[in-house]
């Protein structure tokens, strides 16, 4: 059995994470000055009588947008940790406990 990875298919996918994380880190950057201005909402909320439920709603999508980042920081390191362990190894070492074809010496 062979096991193969493309390490730089990985770097480049945790890169592609990394930018997922930073566009979730701004879109939170752009949401979260409105947390507390329900009341400043505008007229339509206020008419509506749901200034508190802005904030609720504004907290909620802080929240998600920050743990979204998170999870894509985490998934972009797992990535580069893997192609880490992939590189370290030593692909020339001879496999003393199979054959050529794979069987059990």
């Amino acid at each position: 059995m062979t096991l193969a990875a493309d390490r730089q298919k990985m770097l480049q996918a945790a890169a592609g994470w990394d930018r997922i994380a930073d566009e979730l880190r701004r879109a939170k950057g752009n949401v979260s000055p409105h947390q507390t201005g329900g009341d400043e909402f505008g007229l339509l909320a206020e008419a509506a009588g749901i200034p508190a439920e802005h904030d609720a709603f504004i907290e909620q999508m802080t929240a998600a947008l920050h743990q979204g980042a998170q999870q894509a920081d985490d998934i972009a390191q797992a990535l580069r940790d893997t192609a880490k362990d992939f590189g370290a190894t030593d692909l020339d070492v001879a496999d003393t406990f199979h054959r050529a074809d794979g069987t059990p010496r």
